[in-house]
């Protein structure tokens, strides 16, 4: 019993990474589930809620979904005050959390074996993140505050298109927002718990989830090492536009004593992809064939 509450509360917390990885640009939530090693397990659970039994899909995925909630609500105004304060280091400190991961991914991808026709996977992947950091996001837009029937498709649909790109690791689900002029009414929300907004939003989120979710789960069942192939391409992608800017151009600490903040936020970061990882190899071997979790 203990035991289950122990990984119940762990999980809560590495979902309280997703949530508040979400709520910042350039920064996917998909990338810091396979960075704590929730990813395979989120897949299945959430692919296969019926089909592997809902109590074992449900006692994983409400502390994750807790956390989450927990992580966009609670780390809204820190994340954005981070950003605010100490963009650079912010930043930095999901390139490390993204550095860290690196290694497990690529064990993973390789696992049956190494084959030089996944770069095929890989490549593109890797390109894609590149050009995405290269286009730059567009001005932001007002937000959306009131609850009309207009303003509820527009946030229904925004919700189910930026949670289908947030479990695709590499891609921002923020980043998507902006793209489409959303990412102001989503954090504004989030920030002044608008509670119509958010009831319109949830369900959304939630039908862009399964919808991704099956399609992923297939395609890890199915075409597992050219699906980390991609994966791995798309998290080391991920490197460009995380990593901070300063006026359109790649930020480079200036100074001995800015450098060595940075070189710490990068490190704290890497730690924490570590030790939230442990045990991450152990996690993916219980996700069957099937694609449900043990």
């Amino acid at each position: 019993m203990k035991s289950s509450l122990l990984n119940a509360i762990v999980d809560a917390g590495k979902g309280s990474l997703i949530g508040a990885a979400n709520t910042i640009p350039g920064v996917s939530g998909g990338t810091i589930a396979v960075v704590t090693g929730l990813y395979d397990r989120l897949i299945a659970s959430v692919s296969g809620f019926f089909r592997n039994g809902w109590r074992t899909s449900l006692r994983f995925l409400v502390p994750v979904a807790l956390g989450v909630g927990i992580g966009v609500l609670a780390f809204a105004r820190l994340i954005d005050a981070a950003m605010t304060r100490f963009p650079s280091q912010t930043s930095l400190l999901f390139v490390g959390l993204i550095l860290g991961s690196i290694p497990y991914i690529a064990r993973v991808a390789v696992k049956d074996g190494a084959r030089p026709a996944y770069l095929i996977a890989f490549v593109p992947a890797v390109a894609i993140l590149v050009l995405m950091a290269i286009v730059a996001p567009p001005a932001a837009t007002q937000p959306l505050t009131d609850l009309t029937l207009q303003s509820a498709i527009l946030v229904f649909v925004a919700g189910a298109i930026s949670s289908a790109t947030m479990i695709i690791p590499g891609i921002s689900g923020s980043f998507v927002l902006l793209l489409i002029g959303m990412y102001s009414t989503f954090i504004r929300a989030a920030r002044d718990f608008n509670l119509p907004l958010l009831a319109v939003l949830l369900p959304g989120l939630l039908v862009g989830v399964v919808v991704v979710s099956k399609a992923i789960n297939y395609l890890l069942t199915k075409h597992h090492g050219w699906s980390y192939a991609a994966i791995l391409g798309l998290v080391v992608g991920s490197l460009a536009p995380v990593w901070p800017r300063v006026g359109g151009a790649w930020y480079l600490p200036e100074g001995i004593a800015t450098g060595a903040i940075d070189l710490l936020a990068i490190g704290v970061g890497t730690g924490l992809a570590l030790l939230l990882g442990s045990g991450r190899k152990d996690q993916h071997q219980r996700v069957t064939v099937k694609g449900g979790c043990e």
